[in-house]
């Protein structure tokens, strides 16, 4: 059986990306799927009966939230009295062990929730802050809730159909009415822990009651390999932030540095901050490799000892409830990205592969996605994202052109001189005020789409 992968114009990509490890991503509601509902929990806490309904019995959510609303009002609870209910959710038994197990096997999980940034950020914090997709509210002087921003409607949906143009293979796991659109757009949708009325009324998506079946089922799935043309999105306006950064240089040393110093050939310590045709790069390194004898299982075991650049999870810690959603890039190969990422304690990478030959040695640079950085800004724009970029190097030039603001860290002399209007920092401190400038400004660095 023959897979054919569309890319974002809709012509088939390279077969042999279809087949390569780490091409799916996880999309996982959060609340009945890896918390209790926060608004069940507040429930019990008031004991106001009105607010026992959820979008597993309502599934149109405007009208859900508008009732709710005036039932807050109705009985004086305000937003900080949401707050310190969902301070004391703990993870649903199991879930967290579950997180753990998925991020070995899927380093891609997002988080895609209707609930709302103003008073889930400690729910997320537990969850170990993965990338959220989520909305906001509106609160008066008095701090009651008077209103919900939708950042984009059916935005679950959109999300799983602008990651599929990204060339991954999507798997939503959700419990609820308002997850079956993203259930039915992913290449495979589950059902955890729903409720009659939503099993009923969707019989044609798996249903498990606990992680351990859950388990059982992703790991057949990543077994299978299969593929959807993604549907056209429109962009809404623009609200909540992301930051896109690249990963060699900006957050860890670049791999092919790290083999000049453990192998002492200078050539290999040549970086896309030095030259900026990739294939280019990646032929001469081969060559070198194969002339000193040195395969991928080498170069796989020094990757494993690659460490991140000191105060780097410092600041990923300090950016997490600032902007609480983070991708990372690298046109590097899983080999180097993932042991990165583990000691960063950075669910989220966007990377591509390396072959072998029968002899070990490495015979070729896998692109899952040509111009993947570039790709990824524009789909998170469509999904009405404003994009932070960071990177160093000139691979990185346009992911930053294409983004809403883009900082270049710690780059070479070459790059700084070739693109002198791109803002420049040093360390982790000024990248944390050149961030916080941003975020704060009053407007956008370009007006939003006619569309």
């Amino acid at each position: 059986l023959k897979w054919t992968c569309f890319s974002l114009a809709g012509a088939p990509t390279s077969e042999s990306t279809m087949t390569q490890p780490g091409m799916f991503l996880v999309a996982l509601d959060v609340e009945g799927t890896l918390t209790p509902e926060a608004w069940l929990e507040l429930q019990k806490k008031t004991g106001i009966e009105e607010l026992k309904i959820t979008t597993a019995h309502e599934p149109d959510y405007d009208k859900l939230m508008m009732y709710r609303i005036n039932v807050l009002r109705k009985n004086g609870i305000k937003l900080q009295d949401m707050r310190d209910v969902v301070q004391s959710i703990d993870p649903l038994p199991g879930c967290i062990e579950f997180l753990q197990w998925l991020k070995s096997v899927v380093p891609r999980v997002l988080l895609l929730t209707d609930t709302f940034e103003e008073y889930a950020m400690p729910m997320f914090e537990k969850l170990g802050y993965p990338a959220v997709f989520c909305n906001s509210l509106t609160i008066d002087d008095e701090g009651y809730i008077t209103g919900h921003v939708l950042r984009l409607r059916d935005q679950k949906r959109k999300a799983v159909e602008s990651f599929q143009r990204l060339g991954f293979r999507v798997i939503s796991v959700g419990d609820s009415f308002n997850d079956v659109s993203m259930l039915q757009a992913a290449e495979r949708g589950i059902l955890f822990m729903p409720s009659e009325k939503v099993v009923q009324a969707h019989p044609e998506f798996p249903v498990h009651r606990n992680y351990d079946d859950l388990r059982k089922e992703i790991t057949q799935i990543l077994d299978q390999a299969t593929s959807v043309i993604p549907r056209a999105v429109k962009p809404r306006e623009t609200r909540m932030w992301i930051v896109m950064a690249n990963v060699s240089g900006t957050f860890a040393p670049e791999p092919w540095v790290v083999m000049q110093e453990k192998t002492g050939i200078k050539e290999l310590g040549l970086t896309t901050a030095h030259e900026p045709d990739y294939d280019k790069l990646m032929k001469m390194r081969m060559k070198i490799l194969r002339e000193n004898k040195i395969k991928l299982a080498d170069v796989s075991e020094a990757m494993a000892k690659v460490e991140p650049w000191p105060h780097a999870k410092d600041f990923l810690e300090w950016l997490a409830p600032v902007v609480p959603r983070t991708f990372m890039l690298t046109d590097t190969f899983e080999e180097y990205a993932l042991p990165v990422l583990t000691k960063l304690g950075h669910p989220m990478v966007l990377c591509n592969f390396l072959e072998s030959d029968a002899e070990g040695y490495i015979s070729r640079h896998v692109w899952r996605m040509r111009n993947q950085k570039q790709l990824a800004v524009q789909e998170f724009q469509q999904l009405n994202f404003r994009v932070i970029s960071i990177g160093y190097s000139f691979n990185d030039i346009a992911m930053m052109r294409d983004s809403d603001a883009g900082v270049l860290f710690n780059p070479s002399e070459q790059v700084v001189k070739a693109h002198p209007d791109l803002p420049v920092v040093r360390s982790f401190e000024e990248l944390k005020e050149a961030i916080l400038k941003i975020v704060q400004a009053p407007s956008l660095k370009r007006p939003l789409p006619d569309n």
